[in-house]
C-alpha cells in the first residue's frame, strides 16, 4: 500500500478516536448496541468511572493501524541502516594487529571514562 494511503487511513482512525464514541463498562456488559455501532464508528472508547478502560476497534481500523505501524517500523529501520552506511563510508577498515590495537585502545578509553564517572572527576 502507498505511504500516503497508509497515512490517510491511520489519520482517519485517529479522527474517529477524537470524535468521542463512548460507552461505559456497564453498558458494554449489559447491552449489545455497541455491536451495531462499531462497524459504523470504527472505534469506541470504553470507560470505567470516567477513565478510559479500553478501546473497541473494528477489524478494518485495526488492520489500518497495524499496517501503518509496520510501515513506520520499516521506515525507521531503513533510516537507521542509511545512517550506519553514511557513518562508515569514509571509515578505513582495520584488520589484524591494527584492529587488535584499536580494540584495546577503545576498551582503555572506555575504562578511563567509567572510572571518571565513578570517581566523580
Amino acid at each position: 500500500m502507498a505511504p500516503m494511503e497508509l497515512l490517510e487511513r491511520a489519520a482517519k482512525v485517529s479522527n474517529q478516536v477524537s470524535r468521542g464514541s463512548r460507552i461505559s463498562v456497564t453498558e458494554l456488559s449489559r447491552g449489545t448496541d455497541w455491536r451495531k455501532r462499531l462497524p459504523d464508528t470504527g472505534i469506541i472508547e470504553v470507560t470505567d468511572r470516567g477513565d478510559t478502560a479500553a478501546w473497541l476497534v473494528s477489524d478494518k481500523n485495526m488492520q489500518a493501524l497495524v499496517e501503518y505501524y509496520i510501515f513506520l517500523e520499516q521506515e525507521l529501520e531503513r533510516s537507521q541502516i542509511e545512517t550506519i552506511f553514511k557513518t562508515r563510508e569514509d571509515a578505513k577498515l582495520k584488520t589484524g594487529i591494527e584492529l587488535k590495537q584499536a580494540a584495546h585502545a577503545a576498551f582503555a578509553k572506555r575504562k578511563q571514562e567509567l572510572s571518571e564517572i565513578i570517581d566523580g572527576d
